[in-house]
């Protein structure tokens, strides 16, 4: 006999609309759902990162404007601006969900290689998700930091296992040259398109449509996350850095670090 699982949906949000103590990665809310069919949530634009993770059943989300089905044991990334459409697809959808802002929030998500889509990963850790549920609702400085953490710690148990559900060969195969090529700054998508024996624009469709990005902003975010990586991990001069992650004018790398995340390569090695 199969079990009636009951509808309910729990939503628990940091008492203070911003982080109140500086926090490049701060947990603003925290959710457990499980929803019928029939249940949809009106469209809105959000500018928070979003994550949600399938416990049972199917759901309906539109990322960057294309659909997607998610399952259990797959999470589901939006990144600040996008527009959330979320609805039940079948049976009692069950899934949990986190939201993290904060200025290096977008950037740090980034740095794990997650890009705005659906990704197969494990089941959820529902008792990381309990213990953030309790630090959400503690105002103090420490329960702040406390639900920073978690949710950090989240985003690693996401990620770990996270890799696209990509269907389309020419996609993966796409992927697969990004993550080969993305340090060079000649990457071509014509070359790229040609190897594959496709042309360039129907290439760069079907990689946006099934990733939900287009493809140079898939290399430019491999980019930036080495970027991140050995500002933070290293005294290396900027000439240096610049040409490791791709980019053969320093200055030029200079501008585009300040303009992507507030903040001058310095401050960031500085934490600021």
């Amino acid at each position: 006999m199969t079990a009636i699982l009951t509808s309910f949906r729990r939503a628990l949000f940091r008492p203070s609309s911003a982080p109140s103590i500086p926090m490049a990665l701060g947990a603003r809310s925290v959710g457990h759902y499980r929803i019928t069919p029939g249940y949809h949530e009106a469209a809105a634009v959000k500018f928070f990162v979003q994550i949600f993770w399938g416990v049972r059943g199917m759901g309906n989300l539109a990322i960057s404007g294309r659909e997607h089905v998610l399952k259990p044991n797959q999470v589901a990334l939006y990144f600040p601006g996008h527009k959330h459409q979320v609805s039940a697809k079948d049976g009692n959808w069950e899934y949990r969900w986190w939201t993290m802002d904060g200025p290096l929030a977008e950037s740090i998500v980034s740095e794990f290689g997650l890009v705005p889509g659906v990704f197969d990963s494990t089941p959820p850790p529902v008792d990381l998700f309990r213990r953030l549920e309790k630090a959400i609702l503690d105002p103090t400085p420490g329960g702040e930091r406390t639900a920073g953490i978690l949710a950090y710690q989240l985003l690693v148990c996401a990620a770990a296992g996270a890799r696209p559900a990509i269907s389309g060969t020419h996609v993966a195969q796409t992927v697969a040259a990004a993550h080969r090529q993305w340090n060079n700054p000649h990457f071509s998508i014509k070359a790229l398109a040609n190897e594959l024996g496709l042309h360039r624009s129907q290439l760069s469709r079907e990689f946006r449509r099934v990733m939900g990005m287009p493809l140079m902003d898939y290399i430019m975010r491999l980019r930036l996350q080495e970027a991140l990586s050995l500002l933070k991990a290293t005294d290396d001069p900027i000439c240096e850095i610049a040409p490791r992650c791709g980019f053969l004018d320093p200055d030029y790398f200079a501008r585009l670090i300040r303009r992507k995340f507030h903040a001058s390569p310095s401050q960031i090695r500085r934490g600021g």
